[in-house]
């Protein structure tokens, strides 16, 4: 698990909205899963793929202690590790197989990985800079602060942009970012989270209907967003977002379903689980217009 999934699940406890107000308001899709697990790992998480499919997650024994990078590619596990770390989380791959992510529990550092060789991201003297995704121009997208507060940024040829997102926060990220440039990410204030996109120059708020925790986490060159969010009960599901048609999913009988990515073709990975102990990551059937 990462830090981030740590920090946010944690805030479930104090949460409390009817799953009914939300009901009315989006559609349920139909998806097809296919499970991506990391032979002998406890947990495995999927958080990004590109466009030929290839995939990128975590996997370790425990979600407290370790953390383990891999690509996914024609039915192939190739592992990795930033170097000195035994906390290595990649967060997307880009369609020449550049691979971005971030190491470390205090400090944190991100990173860019080719395959061969590591880059290390960090912004300044900031003791934490996840770097969370990348487009094929390898613009890197993340947050950056410290573990205790940080502000979203996008980095391109080499130069920091702070992302204000509006309201109140103390945490940021700017989770995926697609070849035009818009950009996903969330804001976490005490129990309260929202989605945001960054569409032209302007702050789209992405809420699901009814939910006070939601995490925009990746999209498409479509503008398909993909996330999660909780309506204050004890299961959290998954959701796509297209032109402000809103469309539910979850692994059958998981308790949790987080979405991370999604590709042009619109197939999206993430991650489940059916104990907060265990998990499993997944791949799913492409999502068309017509889904929604």
């Amino acid at each position: 698990m990462t830090f981030l999934r740590s920090l946010t699940i944690s805030l479930l406890a104090v949460i409390c909205v009817s799953p009914l107000q939300a009901q009315s308001n989006f559609k349920t899709a139909q998806l097809t899963f296919t499970t991506i697990d990391v032979p002998g790992a406890h947990y495995t998480g999927v958080f990004g793929i590109n466009s030929t499919g290839d995939m990128v997650g975590n996997y370790g024994q425990d979600t407290n202690v370790d953390s383990h990078g891999f690509l996914y590619s024609n039915g192939t596990f190739t592992y990795f590790d930033y170097p000195g770390q035994t906390f290595t989380v990649p967060g997307g791959i880009n369609d020449a197989g550049l691979i971005v992510g971030y190491a470390g529990r205090n400090p944190v550092v991100g990173f860019l990985y080719d395959g061969a060789s590591f880059t290390k991201i960090q912004h300044g003297s900031d003791s934490a800079t996840p770097a969370l995704g990348l487009n094929n121009a390898a613009e890197v997208v993340g947050g950056t602060g410290t573990i205790y507060t940080t502000k979203a940024f996008d980095l391109r040829n080499g130069h920091y942009r702070i992302i204000n997102f509006p309201g109140p926060y103390v945490y940021a990220y700017a989770n995926g970012i697609n070849n035009v440039g818009e950009i996903v990410g969330y804001t976490i204030n005490g129990s309260y989270q929202d989605g945001y996109a960054v569409k032209n120059g302007r702050f789209l708020k992405v809420d699901f209907p009814g939910a006070p925790l939601t995490q925009a986490r990746g999209l498409n060159d479509s503008g398909v967003i993909v996330g999660w969010y909780n309506l204050g009960s004890s299961t959290d599901f998954a959701f796509a977002l297209m032109n402000g048609k809103y469309i539910s999913f979850r692994y059958p009988g998981a308790r949790g379903t987080f979405a991370s990515g999604i590709n042009f073709s619109g197939q999206i990975v993430g991650e489940y689980t059916f104990d907060f102990s265990t998990y499993h990551g997944f791949v799913t059937s492409p999502i068309t217009a017509e889904d929604f």
